[in-house]
């Protein structure tokens, strides 16, 4: 007799089929430590040149090439490695609208954090004795947020971008996963990045279901002390208003917050250029399309 998939069963397969899943699994296997093949001194320079002049997808793409090079050369280059896991973020985040093309950003990215984290002799270590990442990051120190912060927004942006409701549901794991690597950065330095961590938690209590923990009055919070941390950071206010203030229904807070993003200086704004950009560039786009956000 042939066995049949009972049609409930099938209908939770065909679900999950369409919602994606969070199918990313980490491999250090291939890793290996290595001295450098040559100087990269003036390769990095090179590429640290096309990355301040990246506010395009061309350009974005220039640089990452040139990171790409350093790499060849230099293959646990920590600055190379951080800068590519960041750079596969944005071009997600601001060129990039198919969900297939953003999934393989986001385990690029997730990628090239793992790499970064991987060249701290502790971390390594745990590693190699099968330790999990979101564990094994209890050996880095400040000099490894960088990476951290990387991964844990990549897992993230997978998450809300990469899976439909099903897929969220089934991948919830992934959440408590980056929630770990985000407490072991407020361990270190809560203030660290201009109020990053704290925009951070902001999205996360922000977007988690009230159900499992999600509060929007502590989201509120978290947003302001980023904002009070960093107040001339960029990506704190936009980012109030992109996720707070639209999904709160605030109309006046989301213009006078993309207001003041279009009001500074990118150059000379803390934080790196090529993500400043795109700030300025989304935020107009959003003042622009208001009626589609209210």
């Amino acid at each position: 007799m042939r066995y049949q998939v009972p049609k409930g069963l099938f209908l939770i397969f065909m679900l999950i089929q369409l919602s994606g899943c969070f199918t990313w699994k980490p491999d250090f296997s291939e890793i290996e430590t290595k001295l450098p093949r040559s100087d990269t001194r003036k390769l990095l320079e090179q590429a640290n040149t096309f990355a301040e002049e990246a506010n395009s997808e061309d350009e974005l793409r220039k640089a990452i090439h040139a990171y790409g090079k350093v790499l060849t050369a230099d293959p646990d280059n920590y600055d190379a490695l951080c800068f590519l896991s960041t750079f596969y973020l944005l071009l997600s985040d601001a060129y990039t609208k198919d969900k297939r093309i953003k999934v393989s950003c986001f385990h690029f990215a997730m990628n090239y954090a793992e790499r970064a984290m991987y060249t701290h002799p502790g971390f390594k270590a745990l590693i190699d004795q099968g330790t999990r990442i979101w564990d094994a990051v209890n050996a880095l120190t400040t000099d490894e947020m960088d990476a951290m912060f990387f991964w844990t927004t990549a897992v993230f942006y997978y998450y809300k971008e990469g899976l439909g409701a099903v897929g969220q549901v089934i991948n919830y794991a992934w959440v408590k996963r980056a929630r770990l690597v985000l407490e072991r950065m407020t361990e270190i330095d809560p203030n660290w990045g201009g109020g990053a961590i704290h925009f951070t938690w902001g999205i996360y209590y922000l977007s988690i279901p009230e159900a499992v923990g999600g509060d929007r009055e502590l989201s509120a919070k978290y947003f302001a002390k980023a904002i009070t941390t960093g107040p001339d950071w960029l990506l704190n206010r936009w980012g109030r208003a992109k996720y707070f203030h639209v999904k709160m229904r605030n109309p006046n807070e989301f213009k006078r917050d993309l207001a003041w993003v279009l009001a500074q200086d990118i150059r000379k704004a803390p934080g790196h250029f090529a993500w400043n950009s795109y700030f300025q560039k989304d935020a107009k786009d959003m003042l622009d399309h208001f009626d589609d956000y209210f």
